[in-house]
């Protein structure tokens, strides 16, 4: 599976979606044509989401930075997933791909999203485990 190319300032949009609009539409750009979103996290600044193939964030204003904007991993990366405690309202998706700290992707959200969390918690720990076990 090949990634979709970035896109050039020149063919972005000037309009903004509306917030609950937002995170899908942002996605369109990036995913596959086969891809669907089988989870979703909006997060503080960022979009995780969860497709069939891989897991897929899309910060804010990725089309002004396209080297941090958008970054995404196959399952077969990655290597675990895990949920902070709740603390002042907020709460954190960690995506690790090895044992070393950079290595591991941040998504903070409001405590308000955690069901749509714990969701993508259980979509891409599902998904991780049947990669793995397929080695």
């Amino acid at each position: 599976m090949t990634s979709k190319p970035i896109a050039d300032a020149d063919n972005r949009s000037p309009t903004r979606a509306t917030p609950s609009e937002a995170p899908r539409d942002d996605l369109k750009d990036w995913l596959e044509p086969d891809e669907e979103v089988v989870a979703l996290l909006a997060g503080d600044g960022a979009t995780l989401s969860a497709t069939q193939h891989r897991v897929v964030i899309v910060r804010d204003g990725s089309e002004y930075r396209p080297k941090s904007g958008v970054r995404s991993w196959p399952y077969e990366q990655v290597t675990s997933v895990q949920l902070s405690r709740p603390q002042h309202g907020q709460a954190r998706f960690v995506i690790r791909t090895g044992r070393y700290p950079w290595q591991a992707v941040s998504v903070f959200f409001n405590v308000s999203q955690l069901p749509d969390a714990e969701r993508m918690v259980r979509e891409v720990s599902r998904r991780v485990r049947v990669r793995s076990d397929r080695r």
